[in-house]
């Protein structure tokens, strides 16, 4: 049987018939695997680039630094390329978030660190077009640009400048809490809006970019937000020659450190919720199968007690057949055993002290004293209905072969 090459392979079996056509598997981006590390390049790519440039420029340009830009472009812009790119990658754009995926099962661990890769060179790209972009001028150092945009505290915090005048500063310490209580929450939304498979369910984008803008919202006037390695990395690799107050990248550890603890933590709530769950729904399905073998056990006993209910009453039907039918038997053999015993005394008496004309007397006698005992036993003989003719003649010989000869 020969087809074109184009058309859909037609499946035989032996007898003739056609078989149903194979389902072909429609391949889709999320299933190559260079096609969702390029999602998170590129979406890495965008993200970063749009935080860099909004947060130098509108900073600037308005004159007096404000936390609600930073909060409403981070949060914008993290829900617009997730919901544009989750469908494919899962929408991570945060090593932080693949982390906490890896240790939760929810991506294998050669996708995850693909991911992280991905990310980081996304971010640099994303670096390098903002540190491109900038205009610089001798009263505008590149310094004054970047100094929005990169992640520092104490001296290298945005708001270093404003706190040094008051001989205060934000140290690493409450920069570790910050950034941990901001990665947590982000973190948190990420993970739970995803599925067991690493797919990005709908509300994924939506939680992600309010878990981003509350998180920029508590760290900002810090950290300048940190909350995403690769977002620090990205920057600070180019500002690192800018002459900056603090250099980037001797700060660079607090903002891997806290975000990966933050993952390391998240990830072990949910294995630890994960676990008591299952305990908990494995426990309710042991009680309920105890609880259904106790119903079975107890309508198993019902059942064999009104068996035992019944079993007496037949029991005692067949006694009483029983006892009906033995009236019957018994008083033939009483009355056999009783003739016997009267024609024995009429011949003890004919042979120790009658003569023969006596003799002959009391055997007539011992005649009429016989009949009425059998006569008196003939209803009981016809009630019988086990009895039959030959059974008759059989008693009636015996009875004959009882009664004693004359002379």
């Amino acid at each position: 049987m020969t087809m074109e090459a184009s058309a859909e392979p037609v499946l035989e079996q032996a007898d003739g018939q056609v078989a149903a056509k194979p389902v072909r598997r429609r391949i889709r981006p999320r299933d190559v695997r260079w096609i969702r590390a390029a999602a998170e390049l590129v979406g890495t790519f965008l993200i970063c680039a749009v935080i860099y440039l909004s947060y130098s420029f509108g900073q600037l340009v308005m004159g007096q630094p404000s936390v609600v830009l930073p909060v409403l472009g981070t949060a914008l812009t993290y829900l617009v390329v997730t919901a544009m790119l989750g469908g494919v990658s899962g929408g991570h754009f945060n090593p932080a978030v693949t982390v906490a995926a890896m240790f939760t099962s929810q991506i294998s661990m050669v996708d995850g660190l693909i991911y992280i890769v991905a990310q980081v060179i996304g971010a640099i790209g994303a670096g390098a077009l903002a540190v491109a972009l900038i205009p610089v001028s001798k009263s505008v150092p590149d310094r004054t640009w970047l100094m929005f945009s990169v992640n520092g505290f104490s001296g290298g915090s945005p708001a270093a400048a404003t706190l040094g005048q008051q001989h205060i500063a934000f140290g690493a310490p409450m920069a570790i809490v910050v950034e941990l209580i901001g990665c947590m929450i982000v973190v948190a939304a990420a993970i739970t809006t995803l599925r067991s498979d690493g797919r990005a369910r709908r509300n994924h984008a939506l939680y992600t970019g309010l878990a981003y803008g509350v998180g920029v919202l508590v760290t900002y006037p810090i950290t300048c937000s940190g909350l995403n390695p690769a977002r620090s990395t990205g920057i600070a690799i180019f500002a690192q020659s800018k002459h900056m107050a603090v250099s980037p990248i001797s700060q660079l550890w607090l903002f891997w450190i806290c975000p990966l603890l933050a993952a390391s933590l998240v990830a072990l709530v949910i294995i630890m919720t994960s676990i008591i769950t299952d305990n908990m729904a494995m426990r309710a399905m042991g009680a309920a199968t105890d609880a259904q073998l106790v119903v079975q056990v107890d309508a198993d006993a019902q059942a064999q007690a009104q068996a035992d209910a019944f079993a007496p009453g037949a029991q005692a039907q067949d006694q009483t057949a029983q006892a009906s039918s033995a009236p019957v038997q018994t008083p033939v053999a009483d009355t056999t055993d009783t003739a016997a015993p009267a024609d024995t005394t009429a011949q003890t008496v004919d042979v120790s002290s009658l003569s023969d004309s006596d003799a002959e007397q009391d055997a007539d006698a011992g005649k009429d004293a016989v009949a009425p005992a059998n006569a008196g036993t003939i209803p009981d003989l016809q009630v019988e209905p086990l009895h039959t003719a030959s059974e008759t003649e059989d008693n009636s010989d015996d009875q004959s072969e009882d009664k004693p000869t004359e002379g």
